[in-house]
């Protein structure tokens, strides 16, 4: 009895969690970007640094609420600390904590997924200039943005 109640719960719970490993984006050159977590209505995203296993977390306060409703959203990144640090330290929602951080301005091609989304990216507490590029994946294909 006692094995089958705590299935039940366990069942309930993963019911009403929710789904965020469903999105995910692929960058130019073929890095996967994830929806981790959210974190008191930030999304955290992620994607990886060139080769190695260490990720870059994307904030984005609004969008876990807009998921018919996504436009333009203004955000940041955390990465590891490397050469280019900046003078101050930033520590995102989710703790994650670093000198290497950015602003970010994030706009989908559509208002729902699947949906691909441009970036400008920032260094420290520059204006966002580096453009960044990541397509929607979905149903292990690719989603490029209708013209």
């Amino acid at each position: 009895m006692q094995k089958r109640v705590c299935a039940a719960l366990i069942g309930a719970v993963l019911c009403v969690s929710p789904a965020l490993a469903d999105e995910a984006w692929v960058l130019p050159g073929g890095g996967e970007v994830t929806w981790d977590d959210d974190v008191n209505g930030v999304a955290v995203l992620s994607y990886p640094v060139g080769r190695s296993r260490q990720r870059v977390r994307l904030y984005v306060p609004g969008l876990s609420a807009a998921i018919d409703d996504r436009g333009i959203f203004h955000g940041y990144w955390i990465g590891p600390s490397g050469d280019s640090d900046c003078a101050a330290t930033l520590t995102g929602p989710d703790g994650t904590r670093s000198a290497a951080f950015g602003q970010a301005i994030i706009t989908f091609d559509q208002p729902s997924f699947p949906s691909g989304w441009s970036a400008l990216i920032g260094q420290c507490f520059d204006p966002p200039s580096d453009e960044m590029r990541a397509d929607a994946i979905y149903g292990n294909q690719i989603v490029v943005p209708r013209n």
